[in-house]
């Protein structure tokens, strides 16, 4: 999953996770994927996920 995602940010972005990661002494793919996780917490805590009910199989048509 890390190369996935470090394989997707920009030059830029993957500089400044660099950066970071370097000061804090860290693998750079562990840092993304923790920054990762971080961030779809976020999202998901941000606005409730709607979640299509539950139809019963055994329900007639």
């Amino acid at each position: 999953m890390a190369r996935l995602v470090l394989n997707h940010l920009s030059d830029s972005t993957y500089r400044l996770l660099a950066i970071e990661a370097n000061k804090r002494n860290v693998n750079l793919s562990e840092l993304a994927v923790v920054l990762l996780e971080i961030a779809v917490a976020e999202l998901a805590a941000r606005r409730p996920a709607a979640l299509p009910p539950v139809l019963d199989p055994r329900a007639p048509d």
